[in-house]
This record gives structure tokens, sequence and C-alpha cells, in this order.
């Protein structure tokens, strides 16, 4: 018992270490889209954005295999990417102004 106790928990741990480690890919990419964004221009297109948001929420009616909660938190994350894109904007704008 006491090995398939150390044996589960080792497990768990493994599983932590990887879900750090796609926390950490996500985050990275979240900074490295808002800086796309910076470099690319002012702001993602509003139309870029609502063509992205279109296409996820209507992807649950093309296929009976996709989730519409699957969709819902795809959609969910990329708003949250974009809210990150725009508060760099806005804090990189207020930095430069301050120095």
């Amino acid at each position: 018992m006491k090995n398939l106790v150390i044996d589960l928990l080792i497990k768990m741990a493994k599983a932590d270490v990887q879900t750090k480690e796609l926390t950490a890919q996500v985050e990275a990419q979240s900074l490295l889209l808002a800086a796309l964004v910076l470099t690319v221009g002012k702001g993602i297109p509003a139309s870029m954005s609502s063509n992205i948001q279109k296409a996820i929420l209507s992807a649950p009616e093309a296929s009976a295999e996709i989730l519409s909660t699957d969709a819902d938190l795809l959609l969910a994350h990329f708003d949250r990417l974009i809210s990150v894109s725009h508060f760099v904007e806005e804090n990189a704008d207020s930095n430069l102004a301050h120095h």
C-alpha cells in the first residue's frame, strides 16, 4: 500500500509540474501576442478580432464532435489574450509618457 501511495504522489507531483509548464507556456504566448500587437501596430484590428470570435462561436454548429463548452473555453481564452494585448498597449503608452 505504501508503494502505491508513493507512486500516486509521484504521479501527482509530475502532473503539477506539467500543469505549471502549460501555464508558463500559455502566459509566454500571451506576452508574445501582446508584443507582436505593439510591434505591428496599435491594437488588434476590430475586424480580425470579430472574425475570430465569430469563427469560434459558429464552430460547434459545423460538427457534432465539437462541444459548445470547448468553444466557450477557447473564446474565453482568446478574449483574455486580446485583453492582455490591450493592457500592455495602454501601459506601454503610459510608461513612455513618464520617461
